[in-house]
């Protein structure tokens, strides 16, 4: 065979290996469910003062992405950022769109909190928006891999 048909032979053939493996469904109804369940599970969690139980929704490596913060790395100090937040008096969020393919999925939340941080007076009120980005396990199970979020409100003058 010609090299140079050999070597359009070799890249059609990776490209239609590789495409295909790239290109996985799109996530299913049960997997929006799935997250949506998260989300709440999450809500709960942080309501409750559970951070663990909060922080075991992020993957072991994932990474959090506050305003006016350095990222968090890991679920351990995932875990001890959203601790240091304080009591949340009112927590709600709204997942308004959800999708992806394969095993990675994103969503685009909103949220209205009030929390009163460790040492202070008068509790904080905030709303803002989140982009959160799921991987699927092995067991089926949706984690964060990465999350970031920001207030809608303006910074204090």
């Amino acid at each position: 065979m010609h090299p140079r048909r050999t070597a359009l032979l070799v890249a059609l053939s990776i490209a239609a290996v590789t495409g295909c493996a790239a290109s996985s469904g799109a996530i299913s109804e049960s997997d929006r469910t799935a997250i949506q369940s998260a989300v709440d599970t999450w809500t709960k969690a942080i309501l409750s003062g559970d951070f663990a139980a909060g922080a075991s929704l992020w993957s072991t490596d994932a990474t959090a992405l506050p305003p006016h913060s350095p990222a968090v790395h890991g679920r351990p100090d995932i875990q001890k950022f959203f601790a240091g937040f304080g009591k949340t008096t009112a927590f709600t969020e709204k997942v308004l769109e959800t999708d992806g393919r394969g095993d990675l999925a994103y969503s685009l939340v909103t949220f209205d909190a009030t929390f009163t941080p460790p040492g202070a007076t008068a509790a904080i009120t905030d709303k803002g928006k989140v982009l959160l980005v799921w991987n699927k396990q092995s067991d089926g199970k949706w984690l964060v891999a990465r999350g970031a979020w920001n207030s809608d409100l303006p910074l204090p003058q």
